[in-house]
């Protein structure tokens, strides 16, 4: 099972951060999901909300202040907000990053990101997911790139979403925890595709997803859920 440590060791360090990041990959991980937005200047940052208030020492909307003026805060214990890039550096050849696309407009400017790294030999194809709740930015990013793979984020299940898997070319589905059956399950992997439980931080939800047959877990204690497997 594909064990995704959620934004980092977010239970134990501060979530989307490097020393998070950096955390989990020390315990184990060879999985790593992080949120990107767009700041002002258009530049590509690691944050989960669209505000500054819950995980930093700023507040206001993320897009509306420069990465200069961003790098200044405090993300939690001293760490600042992290780039796209800082995090993709971290990477060894066998850790996969989820990078969900959070911010509007995240798909076509990560799509150009990565195809740089991709371009300059960097990262390969299969180190890299690509999720998002919306739709639109992962036809944006699909746009910009087409071999990446792709997942949807789902909390409540979409009429079309088997229309959207098909359209998309999706990897996974990735659905919060509680709307997963063992009928989705078989769909889906009769659709050649795999699904995802977010978020999953207690061992007995654990194993009741493992009796459904899920593919994979996020979970916020890396460590601790990968010990009790």
């Amino acid at each position: 099972m594909i064990c995704v440590a959620h934004r980092g060791s977010s239970g134990e360090y501060p979530e989307n951060t490097l020393l998070a990041f950096r955390r989990a990959l020390e315990a184990g991980a060879t999985w790593l999901e992080l949120d990107v937005h767009l700041s002002a200047d258009g530049e590509l940052i690691v944050i989960h909300d669209e505000s500054l208030e819950r995980t930093t020492n700023g507040s206001g909307l993320v897009g509306n202040f420069c990465l200069q003026e961003l790098r200044r805060l405090d993300a939690g214990r001293g760490e600042a907000i992290p780039l796209l890039a800082e995090v993709l550096a971290l990477l060894g050849e066998k850790d996969t990053l989820n990078i969900e696309l959070k911010g509007k407009g995240t798909g076509s400017v990560t799509a150009m990101l990565l195809k740089e790294w991709l371009e300059r030999g960097q990262i390969k194809p299969e180190n890299l997911l690509i999720s998002s709740f919306s739709p639109a930015e992962l036809f944006h990013f699909r746009r910009g790139v087409s071999e990446l793979r792709l997942a949807i984020i789902c909390d409540q299940l979409p009429e079309n979403l088997w229309g959207l898997a098909e359209s998309l070319r999706l990897w996974s589905c990735h659905f919060e925890r509680t709307l997963i059956t063992d009928e989705m399950v078989a769909e889906a992997h009769r659709r050649g595709l795999r699904v995802l439980a977010f978020t999953v931080n207690q061992h007995s939800e654990l194993q009741r997803l493992e009796k459904l047959g899920v593919d994979g877990v996020f979970t916020d204690f890396f460590a601790t859920i990968l010990m009790r497997q």
